[in-house]
């Protein structure tokens, strides 16, 4: 079993992580505030994860510029007497910020730890098989509510990407929902994956029917599609069967799929935080190969092409700079 990222933190070691932030908003370049951030992160386990915590619950705040964007701090003759001078108020902001990240961070665990009965952590690959038969692989980040009783097969993708291999019951159709599409077959490969912004469905053996607002549709072996969640776009793609769910074995294969969505997929792969700044790759579309079994590599392969850059903040914490 695993737990949200935020269980079992410690409310003082989110209030560090907190601090951390802050001290790395007004000293960006600063080797010795780099450096001991390492030294706090590599100190106890916990210290990453609620270092991956604070990550994303800031960039869900919408504050990532102002982080990565000040001046260098002016060199200091005395390093330790300002910090230790600025220690009340950094506590104090870091409480504040910490209360935000124990919120935004274990809202959405909780209530997936609630309703699935599957799920994954950061760069975790876990098969489950359900009671039916079928196998369900599921990417890193992911979770699944099964209900196989009587009649039915339902599966509801609450978050992430997931291959399922299904067992073949024609009396009983394995129906898979995730928001804004159903996807029903008695017997198949597919894998489908949602993101913050769409809804991706591939077929690897059999068909699939896939209902959505536009209508339904059907796949075949190397049949895809695309829909967006905002607008109800739909955009089908034929691809090589054997590409389907190629993140099982480190890669990842993408066609004309909007970047930032690429990049909620390549997150799942990263144990640490992923940060994006500026606005200047929101209406790309990529296609392309890329390794999820280093994340960094695959991000600067993914943006480099259109100006972008990835800069290591730390181990834990990648930085993709767009203008």
């Amino acid at each position: 079993m695993m737990s949200g990222p935020g269980e079992g933190i410690p409310d003082s070691i989110l209030e560090q992580a907190a601090d951390w932030l802050f001290r790395l908003h007004a000293e960006p370049d600063d080797p010795e505030t780099r450096n001991g951030l390492d030294a706090w992160i590599a100190a106890d386990p916990r210290h990453a994860r609620a270092w991956a915590v604070a990550g994303r619950a800031w960039a869900g705040t919408g504050a990532i510029g102002p982080v990565l964007t000040a001046e260098p701090a002016a060199p200091l003759v005395v390093p330790l007497r300002p910090r230790v001078a600025r220690s009340r108020r950094w506590r104090v902001a870091g409480m504040a910020l910490a209360a935000g990240i124990a919120a935004l961070a274990l809202m959405p665990f909780v209530q997936i730890r609630l309703t699935a009965d599957h799920w994954t952590g950061a760069a975790e690959l876990r098969e489950v098989t359900l009671a039916d038969g079928s196998r369900v692989v599921l990417a890193g980040d992911s979770a699944i509510d099964s209900r196989l009783d009587g009649d039915r097969r339902t599966v509801s993708l609450l978050e992430g990407e997931a291959f399922f291999r299904v067992a073949h019951d024609r009396a009983r159709p394995f129906v898979v929902r995730v928001p804004g599409a159903t996807i029903t077959v008695t017997g198949t490969a597919f894998d489908v994956d949602v993101t913050g912004n769409t809804v991706a469905v591939a077929v690897a053996e059999g068909s699939v029917s896939v209902a959505h607002a536009a209508g339904e549709e059907s796949l075949t072996p190397g049949g895809s599609l695309l829909i967006d969640r905002g607008t109800g776009t739909v955009h089908r793609r034929a691809i090589d069967p054997a590409d389907v769910a190629a993140w099982r074995g480190g890669r990842l294969v993408v066609a004309d799929r909007p970047l930032e969505s690429v990049i909620d997929t390549i997150r799942r792969n990263h144990s640490g935080a992923i940060l994006v700044t500026g606005g200047g790759l929101d209406d790309r579309r990529v296609t392309g190969v890329y390794d999820l079994t280093d994340p960094a590599r695959a991000l600067r392969a993914l943006v480099g092409p259109y100006g972008g850059t990835v800069r290591a903040v730390t181990p834990w914490l990648l930085v993709v700079s767009t203008s």
